[in-house]
């Protein structure tokens, strides 16, 4: 599992690392994570999969009193199509929704998608929602579950990089590292775009970086997450591609073992950049509103078993950044 080895790391800030609600890992790390969800919130994001796959939502409301909410789905393979409804839960209740059936017909244009779900509260007590996801492979051999995340607080993350560990304990094939970008338009509604995403690496310095278990580092090229069918879920390297064969982080084979001298564990190095905001011709501009980031890390051994973690990160420099190709 991820967290097995997570406390190897000699670099790491730690956010949070989690599992499935109630419980939460803590890493053998003495802190206390920063978007811990299973307390309560007023926005969840969820990432979702349905590309040959089931995504089950999962949404709580903690409180005492009704609470509504604005559940807004954004359809990554799509250019970002937005579709939302609106729910309404009892005192303690739990709701489970089924990505291949919602309301109102939406999950007939979500057959063979990906991307993310944002949840709001639009009334009720302030920090009563908690979540979690889980997706599964419509054969049952591969699953990923976690808690929903929380971005909220702006005072989260102010580093400026993050180590993503993985290792091949448990004989690891896929990695997923998704990336969700979107901008804050009020307390009910949040926006996302192909042209709204976070630079993770610079072509100068610094650059992402992939480290085996010795610590030996291979440069690796920058890349951006956007809402977009290619950059919103990325492989670590070619070696434990992504699960759906979209675009790796690194184009090396640091993790083929297991064999005599194979490097098979090591850790992701992601340097934030900051936010890029573009106009329909690519120009870059301001973003529209304040952007915030979210991402979700996935290893799977292929046989069912698995884990998912989440880690953040967030900037107060929002002035736009020009991308060279």
């Amino acid at each position: 599992m991820l967290q097995d080895s997570i406390s190897k790391i000699k670099y790491l800030l730690v956010l949070a690392f989690l599992l499935v609600i109630p419980m939460q890992a803590k890493a053998g790390f003495d802190i206390e994570p920063i978007d811990q969800t299973d307390t309560g919130a007023n926005r969840l994001i969820y990432y979702y999969d349905e590309v040959g796959r089931d995504t089950f939502i999962q949404l709580t409301n903690t409180s005492d009193e009704e609470v509504c909410v604005h559940v807004q789905i954004f359809n990554a393979t799509l250019a970002c199509e937005e579709l939302d409804f609106f729910d309404c839960l009892t005192p303690g209740d739990t709701d489970v929704y089924d990505m291949s059936d919602l309301p109102a017909g939406i999950a007939s244009n979500l057959v063979d998608t990906h991307g993310f779900v944002a949840i709001s509260l639009t009334s009720g007590p302030e920090f009563s929602l908690i979540g979690m996801f889980r997706i599964l492979d419509n054969d049952g051999d591969y699953e990923y579950r976690t808690n929903a995340a929380w971005s909220e607080d702006p005072l989260a993350f102010f580093e400026g990089f993050k180590i993503l560990n993985f290792n091949d304990v448990n004989g690891n094939e896929f990695s997923d590292v998704v990336g969700i970008t979107y901008v804050d338009l009020g307390f009910d509604q949040v926006f996302a775009s192909p042209l709204i995403g976070t630079l993770f690496g610079d072509p100068f310095d610094p650059q992402n970086f992939i480290l085996d278990d010795n610590e030996i580092p291979t440069s690796c090229s920058p890349v951006v997450f956007t809402c977009d069918d290619t950059t919103i879920n990325y492989g670590i390297d070619n070696s434990i591609p992504n699960s759906q064969g979209f675009d790796r982080i690194c184009n090396t084979n640091k993790l083929d073992g297991p064999v005599i001298g194979a490097v098979d564990s090591g850790w992701l190095f992601l340097p934030f950049i900051n936010f890029v905001c573009f106009e329909a011709d690519l120009d870059p501009t301001e973003c529209p509103s304040e952007p915030f980031f979210v991402g979700f890390l996935g290893i799977n051994n292929g046989n069912g078993t698995g884990s998912m973690d989440s880690w953040m990160s967030f900037s107060v420099f929002t002035e736009a950044v020009a991308v060279e190709e």
